[in-house]
């Protein structure tokens, strides 16, 4: 019997993968999931990946699921590792660089635009809308 796909059940594998930082070298690659009110990011970062310190009017927070990171957040340098759970207020300069690699789930409200330009433009690549 074939399996029925719901319209609310996602595979991360098959959501559009995109680059956020632009660094072909050692990208910060990421599955995007776009809803209303939030977008969620399925972020991979290879040993070595740097993610330049930034802030948006976003909310962000990071769940850190394997490896570990040395994460700037606001005024505070802090190592994360696999467990750990970071919020990044609307505004609040925040990035890192690891060098073990890391896997982490970001979660954005409202979603954040360049991110969802990002994500419009893979799947447009796609071919769909």
């Amino acid at each position: 019997m074939a399996e029925k796909k719901s319209q609310y059940c996602f595979r991360i594998e098959d959501l559009p993968r995109v680059n956020l930082t632009g660094d072909e070298k050692l990208p910060s690659m990421a599955n995007l999931l776009l809803s209303d009110k939030m977008l969620i990011s399925f972020i991979e970062n290879p040993a070595g990946c740097v993610f330049p310190v930034h802030s948006h009017e976003s909310e962000q927070i990071l769940i850190m699921l394997e490896g570990e990171e040395e994460h700037v957040c606001g005024d505070e340098t802090f190592l994360m590792k696999a467990g750990d759970v970071c919020v990044h207020p609307s505004n609040v300069p925040h990035g890192g660089q690891t060098k073990t690699g890391f896997k982490g789930i970001d979660i954005f409200c409202p979603p954040r635009p360049d991110h969802v330009e990002k994500l419009k433009k893979a799947l447009k690549e796609q071919g769909e809308k």
